[in-house]
């Protein structure tokens, strides 16, 4: 019909559906979606019950190579955006609710990591996107035109960044980006209301630069219930350092067969840290760590290697293997345990993840993205 302007994307394929092997992984506030990108350039929208039942809602193309990250692009819960990125430097702006690309730019550089940055102009609410990559800087992008306004640059030791984290402070109208580089030296940028109103491309230029031993950082997290500490984390150890002036309050190391890849606050005592393989483990932390305690900054300057907190509670994968006449290994149904171990350190108690998410909230709560990844629907009887 003339004059109609309905455009209806239709996607064909073959017998056979497109790959998708998960390299970036997204959970939305609402734990009702989930959108995970892959190594072929296409990107997946799944419903999520409240059942932790998963099903496929609809595939996006606008990717011409790998995706490296994902992130919320708008803090409004009418309008759920979010922005993607590609190793050949492509971002596309994502309606999550019709799955429309509303916006499409091409940088030279690649992006490993963006985070959503969400301030205020008067009354009017404005977006920005936070970028880190294969580039010495990072770069500020506005979160509706994926236009670059200007950049975080490091006078002293400019290196790629290999994660960071934005403070968001309670008490000041000043907030904080806290990165580290690929050779571990940490760098602190403070945003201000003038810098954030910025769109000439003049650099800002970091108010730090401290050598805090961390190579190969997989992820910063903030304590936001106390707002005094800050979680490192790397592949072969954890960290827990003062946000005041970056001291070392505690470091964790892996065990030999372990490979950490993330790690957040979930109390102002507690983290929970996460493997490449899928398992999670919840600490408690020393009193050196914790700011109400009097032994606060009690252990810096003389912390150690090897000195690991309690284990409270962790999250495994267990998966049984068995020989059947001298056949090729078959790897049964795999099912997520919780195993909560009581302080005291006496008799443990084993949870299915669907028990655990009905029994929330618990002492250390697990999100359910963490409990996705069971395959076992039918629910088991406690084991005590």
């Amino acid at each position: 019909m003339s004059g109609n302007n309905l455009v209806l994307p239709i996607v064909l394929w073959g017998r056979t559906a497109p790959t998708h092997c998960i390299s970036s992984l997204l959970v939305m506030d609402d734990f009702s979606t989930i959108i995970t990108g892959c190594h072929d350039g296409q990107i997946c929208l799944w419903d999520m019950t409240p059942e932790l039942q998963i099903c496929p809602r609809a595939m996006l193309f606008g990717h011409t190579a790998s995706i490296t990250c994902l992130s919320k692009a708008s803090a409004s819960s009418d309008k759920q955006y979010i922005v993607s990125a590609s190793e050949s430097g492509e971002m596309c702006l994502w309606d999550v609710n019709d799955g429309r690309c509303i916006e499409f730019t091409k940088l030279a550089c690649a992006h490993t990591g963006i985070q959503f940055y969400q301030f205020t102009i008067g009354t009017q609410k404005e977006g920005r996107l936070l970028c880190n990559g294969h580039y010495p800087e990072i770069l500020v992008v506005d979160a509706t035109s994926l236009e670059v306004l200007y950049s975080l640059v490091s006078k002293i030791s400019p290196d790629w960044i290999s994660s960071m984290s934005i403070i968001r402070s309670h008490r000041t109208q000043e907030d904080t980006v806290v990165a580290v580089s690929v050779t571990g030296i940490l760098k602190v940028w403070m945003i201000t209301a003038e810098v954030s109103k910025m769109q000439d491309l003049d650099p800002v230029f970091e108010e730090e630069s401290k050598p805090i031993y961390c190579q190969g950082c997989q992820s910063i997290s903030f304590c936001s219930f106390t707002q005094s500490s800050l979680l490192v984390v790397c592949s072969k150890y954890w960290r827990v350092f003062d946000a005041g002036d970056y001291s070392l309050l505690c470091s964790v190391p892996s065990d030999s067969d372990q490979s950490w890849t993330g790690g957040e606050f979930i109390a102002a005592d507690k983290v929970i840290i996460w493997t490449e393989d899928g398992c999670s483990y919840i600490y408690k932390l020393p009193a050196s760590c914790q700011s109400a305690s009097e032994h606060f900054r009690s252990d810096v300057g003389k912390t150690k290697e090897g000195s690991i907190p309690p284990l409270i509670y962790s999250v495994v994968v267990c998966s049984d293997k068995q020989k059947d006449g001298g056949e090729q290994e078959e790897e049964e149904e795999q099912e997520v345990e919780v195993i909560c171990l009581r302080p005291s350190g006496f008799d443990s108690e084993l949870y299915t993840p669907k028990q655990l998410y009905r029994h929330r909230p618990l002492e250390a709560p697990v999100s359910p993205e963490t409990l996705s990844v069971s395959s076992r629907q039918h629910e088991e009887e406690l084991i005590g």
